[in-house]
C-alpha cells in the first residue's frame, strides 16, 4: 500500500470491504434483471463507489502479497533449516530477514507494513523484539472476515456470470459445484470434516504452487499480455437446523 495509516489495516478496510460486498451483490442482481424492492444505498452510488473501493482493493493486494511472503518463507531454501522447516526471520537487514523475504518473493509491499501485519497475524509468532517465527503457511488476520467475504463473493458471482455466458457460446466453463446432504447428525461429522480439511489443504497447496509459478513478474510483462487473475476458493460448511420436534 502506498499510504500509511495509524489505524490497523484489518480495521481500516472493513467498511470499504462491506461496500464492495454489497456492490458486487447489487451488480449481480441487476445483471439478472432482479430488483430487491428497495433503493440502492446512497453511499453505493457510482459517484462514490470507485473512490470508496480503492482502499479496499489496494489492501487486498497487500493481503495477497502477505500470502506470497508466507509461501516463500515455507518453500525457499534460504529460509529453511536442514529439516525443511521455516527458520525465524529478523526485522533488520540480512540474509534471513523480512527485507530479504520481500525481495525474493518479488512482491510490492514495504518492510514496515509487512512487519506490522506479521505482528498482527496468528500465522506468525514474535520471538523477542525483532524476530518472527512462522506457525502456519496460510496468512490470516484477525477481524478480516468481511474483506475476505467480499473477495470471495465478488469472484464467485463473476464465476456464475461467466459460466452462464459460456454455456450460450459453448466456451470453456469455470469449475463451480458443491455437494451436500440436507439431513445429517452434526455430532458424527468430525471425521468427515477432518478428511475434507486434509485433502483440501493438500490440493490447495499444490494448486497454489502451480498458480504462483505462472505469476507475471514485472520484468516478464509484455505489452501484448492480457493480464488478469486466476484463483481457487475451497470451503466446507455445516449449518444447524435446530432440534426437530
Amino acid at each position: 500500500m502506498a499510504v500509511r495509516s495509524a489505524t490497523p489495516l484489518n480495521l481500516l478496510v472493513r467498511e470499504q470491504a462491506a461496500k464492495a460486498l454489497l456492490s458486487a451483490t447489487y451488480a449481480f442482481l441487476r445483471s439478472n434483471k432482479i430488483t430487491t424492492g428497495s433503493q440502492r444505498p446512497e453511499d453505493l452510488s457510482k459517484h462514490n463507489e470507485s473512490k470508496e473501493l480503492t482502499l479496499y482493493r489496494r489492501a487486498m493486494r497487500t493481503y495477497e502479497s502477505m500470502g506470497v511472503l508466507m509461501a516463500t518463507w515455507f518453500t525457499n531454501p534460504t529460509f529453511l533449516d536442514r529439516f525443511g522447516n521455516p527458520m525465524s526471520l529478523t526485522a533488520s537487514k540480512g540474509r534471513r530477514s523480512i527485507v530479504n523475504l520481500i525481495r525474493l518473493s518479488k512482491v510490492r509491499v514495504s518492510s514496515d507494513i509487512a512487519i506490522e501485519l506479521l505482528k498482527s497475524s496468528p500465522s506468525v509468532k514474535s520471538a523477542g523484539s525483532d524476530h518472527f517465527v512462522a506457525l502456519r503457511r496460510v496468512f490470516v488476520l484477525p477481524e478480516f472476515e468481511i474483506p475476505r467475504a467480499a473477495l470471495v463473493v465478488e469472484r464467485y458471482l463473476n464465476t456464475l456470470r461467466h459460466n452462464a455466458q459460456g454455456r450460450k457460446r459453448g466456451a470453456t466453463l469455470l469449475l463451480e459445484r458443491s455437494c451436500h446432504v440436507p439431513q445429517i447428525d452434526l455430532r458424527t461429522v468430525g471425521p468427515i470434516l477432518r478428511d475434507i480439511k486434509e485433502r483440501g489443504t493438500a490440493f490447495m497447496d499444490s494448486t497454489d504452487g502451480e498458480i504462483e509459478a505462472s505469476r507475471l513478474r514485472r520484468s516478464r510483462r509484455s505489452k501484448k499480455a492480457v493480464t488478469g487473475e486466476v484463483g481457487v476458493v475451497v470451503f466446507a460448511w455445516t449449518k444447524s437446523k435446530g432440534r426437530q420436534a
